[in-house]
């Protein structure tokens, strides 16, 4: 009978514990749409602190995400920690899998040839077939619109331009394949159109573009798209119902509204026509789809409402992008393993993928954490008109900037102090200012600055480097 009581008191305790961590983990959710209360409450500062610093290895991190706090409650742990940890687990199973730059422990990678014009259809062909290989160091090579290789060893600076070219073909909503919200944000989702755009090629494209992400990930590289609340959870795997009215009313504003007056109705809702089914449009055509069998022939009453309102929100928030986010899921999840996205929120994977929200950038974080080379000092004069020069910039011109010398137009989610290798100045003596352009080595993020002899032909010139849009060849 003692047995008997003690065992029964350790499942009570442990269901307390589940339960309790279940209904916390629902709270911090709502409030990463909208604050609850203060986001310092949540957190516990010295978690894992301790446990970090004493891990080393690969398989060491990733026990951390065992751990009862991970598992229940990983919002207790402040999110640098966290963001932290990711770029732990991730820098050191790249390491293993595809060695080091030291010489002693380098791995060959996968070769790709990719033609300027052909990013997408060449990649798809190339780079798809790898599915989980695609942690291996992948090196590419352009090819230009005359057939010739262009010049320059990859050392992951190309294969960031092929992101970033990729990214501005794939995202554009003009493309057909991802559509954007209709708040200010303007955030991406799958278009429910794609396959009438694509045809059945469209969910082989977005589970591409699934592996891809998640290989840039893998990669630290910062993109550009920032996608939709509702996507992200379908990426975590744990989309949450509730919320599907909210996130309808960022996809289509005017069937929000409309479904709100239906639900605030007070006359005959009989009156209104309506059946439990939807009409589809799509490039000219009309297709009318049930919600439940034989829903077309069911009148929506005053008594059935409010699930007819359900239904058409799951329709369109969930129904109609299924197929795309599951293929897009399944291509991220080759790459990037579902438990070290799951210890972040949605607000949170926007700045794991694709850096701080604003993706504004720093000059005082990066001037904090930038390495010189070839002579140059923090004192020097020509350094002193550059950090002059980029304060001045514009925000647009400062993202050029950014990625001429990285690839990337986002600043790194932990800062430039995680940039890896670290943003560099490097000294590039002249006698005359016409002699030569800023020019830039992406795999290894430097900027090579001439001296020139004045803070307006420093800025003139890299204004012109910037925006000349050359490639390797010229580079």
């Amino acid at each position: 009978d003692k047995s008997s009581s003690e065992d029964n008191s350790n499942h009570f305790g442990l269901s307390l514990v589940s339960s309790s961590a279940r209904v916390m983990r629902d709270l911090s959710l709502r409030s990463s749409r909208r604050l609850l209360c203060p986001p310092k409450l949540w957190l516990v500062d010295d978690l894992l602190e301790s446990e970090m610093i004493r891990c080393k290895s690969f398989n060491e991190y990733c026990t951390l995400l065992n751990t009862p706090v991970m598992k229940l409650c990983p919002f207790l742990v402040p999110f640098k920690r966290r963001l932290k940890l990711f770029e732990m687990i991730v820098s050191t199973n790249r390491a293993d899998i595809q060695g080091t730059n030291d010489g002693h422990s380098f791995r060959p990678g996968v070769h790709v040839h990719i033609m300027r014009g052909r990013v997408l259809e060449d990649g798809l062909t190339h780079l798809n077939k790898l599915g989980a290989n695609l942690r291996r160091r992948i090196i590419v090579q352009y090819v230009n619109a005359a057939g010739s290789t262009e010049s320059g060893l990859d050392a992951g600076g190309l294969f960031k331009e092929f992101w970033t070219d990729l990214c501005a073909q794939s995202f554009n909503p003009n493309w057909a394949l991802f559509c954007e919200t209709e708040d200010s944000n303007g955030y991406l989702y799958p278009n429910p159109n794609s396959r009438d755009a694509h045809g059945s090629d469209s969910i082989i494209l977005f589970e591409f573009l699934g592996r891809i992400l998640g290989k840039a990930i893998f990669e630290n590289i910062t993109i550009q798209p920032q996608f939709a609340h509702f996507f992200l959870s379908f990426l975590r795997g744990d989309y949450n119902f509730l919320n599907m009215l909210s996130d309808l009313s960022t996809m289509d504003r005017t069937l929000y509204n409309n479904l709100m007056f239906l639900k605030t109705y007070e006359g005959d809702v009989s009156d209104l026509c309506l059946t439990f089914s939807v009409t589809k449009e799509a490039f000219g055509s009309n297709k009318e789809i049930a919600l439940i069998p034989n829903g077309d022939k069911l009148d929506v009453t005053n008594a059935n409402k409010h699930r007819y309102i359900q239904l058409v929100a799951k329709h369109f928030v969930c129904d109609k992008v299924r197929e795309q986010s599951e293929a897009f899921r399944k291509g991220l999840w080759d790459v990037i393993d579902r438990k070290w996205l799951r210890m972040f929120n949605e607000p949170e994977l926007t700045v794991l993928i694709s850096g701080p929200t604003n993706g504004m950038i720093d000059v005082d974080d990066m001037k904090a954490n930038v390495r010189y080379a070839g002579g140059f000092t923090m004192f020097d004069r020509t350094i002193q008109r550059f950090w002059k020069v980029l304060h001045s910039f514009t925000s647009e011109q400062r993202a050029d900037l950014l990625r001429f010398v990285t690839s990337c137009e986002r600043p790194p989610p932990l800062g430039f102090g995680s940039m890896n290798p670290p943003f560099t100045v490097q000294r590039v003596p002249i006698s005359k200012d016409n002699e030569k352009l800023p020019t830039a080595s992406t795999c290894f993020n430097i900027l090579k600055l001439p001296t020139y002899s004045s803070e307006k032909m420093l800025k003139q010139k890299l204004i012109y480097a910037i925006k000349s849009g050359s490639g390797f060849e010229l580079t």
